[in-house]
């Protein structure tokens, strides 16, 4: 690994960190909780009806923290549970109008955030970023699932052409 290399990867690094700390802070004021409910409620909004197994895979909880987690959103009225289509004996969960309206607060909220990182770069600038970050997050994805919760918090109407994601909806 040559220095430049070496500088690189630190600097991705200190960046992916930055971001990081700065969308919790963001979810947390958002939200008023920390923990993966915003990501339930983004995945829930992009995938609806999926089942609590599916949902504990997505945000790499166990299926009781899972439980814990959706029993807290359903509480709040952000989740609703109904019996899946596919197996009357699962349940199926979808987000609620206040679901949806606070899944559209997270993301407009977090697309703020990373926009005020992105904007002081040009046109083409953002473009070659864009290029590069799905080169990485080509490289980094795994399996379906690790693709999924990599996207768990994006806002799919932004990304229509997603360089990782790949739809997975329905009987686990």
């Amino acid at each position: 690994m040559t220095d430049d290399s070496r500088r690189t990867a630190n600097l991705l690094g200190a960046a992916v960190l930055c971001l990081h700390d700065e969308m919790k802070t963001v979810l947390a004021r958002q939200f008023h909780r920390s923990g993966e409910g915003p990501a339930a409620l983004c995945a829930l909004g992009h995938q609806p009806g999926l089942s609590n197994d599916a949902l504990s895979r997505l945000l790499d909880l166990t299926h009781t923290g899972t439980v814990r987690l959706v029993d807290r959103l359903a509480e709040d009225g952000l989740v609703r549970r109904q019996a899946a289509e596919h197996d009357r004996r699962s349940v199926a969960l979808f987000l609620t109008e206040a679901g949806q309206a606070a899944r559209e607060n997270i993301l407009r909220e977090r697309l703020a955030a990373l926009e005020a990182v992105t904007g002081g770069l040009s046109d083409d600038e953002q473009k070659d970023l864009a290029r590069l970050l799905e080169k990485l997050l080509q490289a980094a994805a795994g399996d379906d699932t690790h693709k999924l919760r990599t996207c768990r918090l994006c806002d799919s109407r932004a990304c229509t052409n997603c360089p990782i994601l790949v739809p997975v909806n329905g009987p686990d």
